[in-house]
């Protein structure tokens, strides 16, 4: 059997769905709590196919390019320097908020882990810091060390994710999923601010030229590859949505947004008068392996990115400086916010929609005018393009709006 047969759908479906789930899935229960179960199942199904579709286009672009071309070669070619660079700040923004959540998320599950109080909780920064300059000495140290500790992280974390998910299905009430205690309660008002959350809790699209390079010129089977695993994905987070409402009530949110929406509170919420300690254990493993593998992926692509920007050479001095300029910026912020989880998340998704929806569409129109068919291409045509893109710039006026105060928070 030839090497290129041995590459199955499957292997490409776990390489997305692999890169999607992480620290991202505790924000989901946190800023759907407004709009509750029933419309949170709507949000999610619908912003998953907009991810679906965006890396569709950006598929489309990337028939044009051979294997192994990055987004910087597309972006370069098609748009330009000038347009280049934007795409490239917004790249690297997204890559340093998304750090600064994770070392915020390191904060607050040691605060949870180690029982501390809440006069106590101002010591969370320094915990995050710590914890995360621990895992950066990894990053700085080897990328290899890196690739096997997180091939390690990702099976304990599917097994630690199964083992709490049935434990804690066993408390699920019918009376939280569906709200029956609470007497004419609103939904609707919510949805808005939770939508650049639910982008960047997916935003698969930037596998494409990963799965490109993988597969070959082979579209249909990326296509297939990344529809099967980021549906993994989905189910996935639906599985977690039903077991954070069915156990712990639509009001009791109310307390958890108003700490920060960090993961320790999430998780003291879930596991609060469970009488089953492995269970327990098992939760507290899954948000710590998710946190740490989340840590690995972002922050070695921000690396490379830096070293390559930067010209820092692979000997140990230059990997010092790169990794001075990858974690010490974000570290030292979540030292001072360390209670930064959940906004830095919807930061993250103005980010995401301006690299990764604005940019692949500009570049998709351009390409379409001026060149011929490459193997793939979006339905819908140009009325495909417009919903995409009316859809990206709805998503970052909803965070804009949010970070302004001018949308309900529950």
């Amino acid at each position: 059997m030839s090497q290129q047969k041995e590459k199955t759908i499957i292997a490409g479906a776990m390489i997305t769905a692999g890169s999607i789930i992480g620290a991202g899935i505790f924000s989901l229960p946190i800023v759907s709590s407004g709009m509750w179960f029933l419309l949170s199942l709507c949000v999610i199904a619908a912003l998953w196919y907009l991810n679906f579709l965006i890396s569709m286009v950006l598929l489309e672009v990337n028939c044009h390019y051979p294997p192994g071309a990055s987004f910087d070669t597309f972006v370069d070619d098609i748009l330009g320097k000038a347009w280049n660079v934007l795409a490239g700040i917004g790249v690297g923004f997204l890559m340093y908020i998304l750090l600064y959540a994770y070392f915020s998320a390191f904060g607050s599950m040691a605060s949870h882990t180690l029982s501390l109080s809440e006069d106590s909780r101002m010591s969370s920064g320094l915990l995050g810091l710590l914890a995360g300059l621990i895992f950066a000495s990894m990053v700085w140290k080897s990328t290899t060390i890196v690739m096997r500790i997180s091939t390690i992280l990702v099976i304990a974390m599917v097994g630690a994710y199964l083992l709490s998910m049935f434990g804690l299905s066993l408390n699920v009430e019918f009376a939280n999923l569906f709200n029956h205690r609470q007497t004419d309660p609103s939904y609707t008002s919510y949805i808005w601010m939770a939508l650049p959350y639910y982008l960047t809790a997916f935003g698969f699209a930037s596998l494409v030229p990963s799965l490109y390079k993988f597969y070959g010129k082979e579209p249909q089977k990326i296509r297939k590859s990344i529809r099967l695993g980021s549906l993994i994905a989905l189910a996935i987070y639906v599985v977690f949505i039903v077991i954070c409402f069915g156990v712990i009530s639509r009001t009791d949110y109310i307390a958890i947004n108003a700490a920060g929406g960090n993961m320790g509170d999430l998780v003291a919420a879930l596991t609060k008068g469970n009488d089953q300690p492995s269970i327990n254990l098992a939760l507290s493993a899954f948000s710590n392996f998710a946190i740490i593998s989340s840590f690995f992926g972002v922050s070695l692509g921000l690396f490379d990115y830096i070293a390559d920007l930067c010209d820092f050479s692979d000997d140990g001095k230059g990997r010092f400086r790169s990794a001075c300029l990858t974690f010490l910026p974000p570290g030292v912020a979540s030292f001072f916010f360390p209670h930064g989880f959940i906004v830095a998340i919807g930061y993250a998704g103005i980010a995401m929609a301006f690299s990764y929806v604005l940019v692949p569409l500009l570049m998709i129109w351009k390409v379409r005018a001026t060149r011929d068919y490459a193997g793939f291409r979006l339905w819908g045509g140009r009325p495909m393009l417009l919903i995409i893109f009316f859809c990206g710039a709805v998503i970052v006026l909803c965070q804009i709006l949010a970070a302004l105060d001018f949308l309900p928070v529950y």
